[in-house]
């Protein structure tokens, strides 16, 4: 049974996948709130490592 979930585990490619892990869909959303609809133009480059800094604990 142990073999079977490994080889199911090892079968899926996170690079194809449509659906983020709860921890990085909840880091994304952080990210798009930080974001705020601006345009890349008008965020400051302080700004940046803020934004782009995930699992801030």
């Amino acid at each position: 049974m142990v073999k079977d979930k490994e080889k199911f585990i090892s079968e899926i490619d996170l690079n194809k996948s449509s659906v983020a892990c709860s921890p990085c869909q909840e880091e994304c959303k952080k990210v798009n709130e930080r974001v705020n609809k601006r345009k890349m133009s008008e965020i400051k480059a302080e700004e940046v490592p803020h934004i782009l800094k995930v699992f801030d604990f």
